[in-house]
């Protein structure tokens, strides 16, 4: 068995050494990442920037920038470039999650492109953000959903300077962003994804976090139902505690809860 394994290694050897990597013609590898936040009016935002260049100059889309090959991996050029446009590090405690692989051969006009796709939940006092080398500008917009001038409903963004529609954006990132919140909104039910929105994880109202899932969910949810189902799926479970109660000037106390990293609740 030594001698196989020694024999099939030099095999390999020899045939790496005399292999012609431009046999086959090979696209383009981008990572792309969709990155959501939650502003002061308790609205759903994603990040987009203004293409500074040619294949669609001046459109808007979501971050994202060409694999370095053979000096980064995949993932690692993710985090590059959500460092490079909002100053977070993955080190911060942001989760990049894969959402989407697309190769489509026509959907970039320059060459065959796979972009590999991923999310991001950035809670806004982490964000800084800064247009990259590429890109001559990068904002916040509003993600909201309202029927369009055919009756159908459509979701659209808005800035303080500007409103777009999903047409409007570069390649195929309509797509890709409506993708991102479908997969969102699947997952409030059984994931923890609406804390890391949260401005403060350790210390929340329970009706911050419903402003969050409303925000996701596109529609205003019963605060009597939300709270029930905070107490029976959440604090029961031990996935948040009750940290102390407040009163505001002329108001009731309000109770205030702490969450749980995984780790934490899953050695209670």
């Amino acid at each position: 068995m030594m001698m196989m394994t020694e024999s099939r290694s030099q095999e390999e050897q020899e045939f790496l050494k005399n292999y012609d990597p431009a046999r086959y013609e090979r696209p383009s590898v981008t990572a792309d990442v969709v990155i959501f936040t939650m502003d002061e009016d308790n609205e759903l935002n994603v990040l987009l920037i203004k293409r500074g260049g040619h294949p669609f100059k001046d459109y808007w889309a979501i971050p994202g920038g060409f694999l370095e090959a053979g000096k980064e991996s995949v993932d690692e050029a993710a985090a590059r470039e959500l460092y490079e446009e909002t100053g977070v590090k993955v080190s911060d405690g942001i989760e990049l999650r894969q959402l989407i692989t697309v190769g489509a051969p026509d959907r970039d006009p320059r060459t065959h492109v796979v972009s590999v796709v991923y999310t991001a939940l950035v809670p806004r006092g982490l964000l800084a953000i800064k247009a990259g080398d590429d890109a001559s500008d990068a904002r916040l917009f509003k993600v909201r959903r309202g029927y369009d001038e055919h009756g159908e409903l459509s979701t659209y963004f808005v800035s303080s300077e500007c409103s777009i529609t999903m047409k409007h954006l570069a390649f195929d990132h309509g797509f890709l962003i409506s993708t991102a919140i479908k997969r969102l909104q699947g997952r409030l039910s059984y994931t923890d994804d609406a804390f890391a929105l949260l401005q403060d994880k350790s210390r929340f109202e329970i009706y911050e976090l419903m402003k969050i899932h409303e925000a996701i969910l596109f529609q205003k949810l019963d605060r009597s139902n939300f709270r029930k189902m905070f107490l029976r799926s959440l604090v029961d479970r031990q996935r948040v505690k009750e940290i102390g109660k407040y009163d505001a000037a002329g108001k009731p106390k309000t109770a205030l809860y702490c969450y749980l990293e995984r780790k934490d609740y899953d050695e209670n």
